[in-house]
């Protein structure tokens, strides 16, 4: 099946790391959060809908990755989950979360840019730009531009990963 059944293999401790995950309350995201937080790190869920992150991470925590046993070890050594807004339909939305993050944050390690949309309808923001150009695009690197500073100065190892779809080929 190719690259696409694959899984990250990784037990690599993430002790003391932060990590921001946009988009975390489903899919890739979400699963990308419950390793990270069995390993340890601080995840913050930069999310749209407060009730169904608060959901995921209800699940992130009574819910160990397949890798790891659900006993007291698992949860006697995860990291944190943390819930931050984000509506990546807004730049003001974007500078808000931006903002809280760098007050809040004493450091960002990860920034994981994972939220997208794909819709076949013509759409604009209240900025005025096209929905899907706006979220999958302009916001994140608007978030990134503002949290880069901060990730700077937390490690010189800073990451910050990108997710993309195929999406895009399909009419």
């Amino acid at each position: 099946m190719g690259i696409f059944n694959r899984m990250c293999t990784s037990k690599t401790r993430l002790d003391g790391k932060t990590v921001v995950i946009t988009g975390a309350s489903s899919g890739i995201g979400k699963e990308t959060a419950r390793d990270l937080y069995a390993r340890g790190a601080r995840v913050i869920l930069a999310c749209r809908n407060m009730e169904k992150t608060i959901q995921a991470i209800e699940d992130i925590k009574n819910n160990s990755p397949s890798w790891v046993k659900q006993d007291k070890e698992y949860t006697n050594y995860v990291g944190e989950l943390v819930f931050y807004s984000l509506d990546l339909c807004s730049l003001k939305s974007v500078k808000n979360c931006a903002k809280k993050l760098l007050e809040n944050e004493a450091a960002i390690h990860i920034l994981i840019n994972n939220a997208g949309m794909a819709t076949d309808t013509y759409e604009k923001t209240e900025d005025g730009y096209e929905m899907t150009l706006q979220v999958n695009y302009l916001s994140h690197f608007l978030l990134t531009l503002l949290l880069l500073p901060k990730m700077q100065s937390s490690s010189s190892v800073c990451k910050i990963i990108n997710i993309s779809s195929v999406a895009h080929i399909r009419k």
